[in-house]
């Protein structure tokens, strides 16, 4: 588990800390998580500082992700067919 990160930017209502807690949580995660590997949940958390809202986030190791191995062809059906490119013969110029 990684430490808490503070935004050092003061939001002036409870909603827009809100509001960009959710882009935080949702850009992080995309950043950090991989089609095949470590997979993150980003946990956000916000704080009143007298008058105003500051955002916390921090990333949450969740596990790993194998994926498809490309091995049992189980799933060929759902690619798209892939044409098959026509070779052309190279001619020697004629001199």
């Amino acid at each position: 588990m990684m430490e808490w990160v503070k935004i050092q930017t003061l939001y002036d209502s409870e909603k827009k800390a809100l509001n960009i807690a959710n882009i935080v949580a949702t850009t992080e995660g995309r950043l950090a998580n991989q089609q095949h590997g470590p997979q993150y949940e980003v946990e956000t958390r916000i704080e009143q500082v007298g008058e105003k809202w500051q955002v916390f986030w921090r990333k949450v190791f969740v596990g790993n992700k194998t994926g498809c191995g490309g091995g049992c062809a189980s799933c060929s059906d759902n690619l798209p067919k892939k044409n098959k490119g026509k070779v052309l013969p190279f001619r020697k110029p004629s001199v």
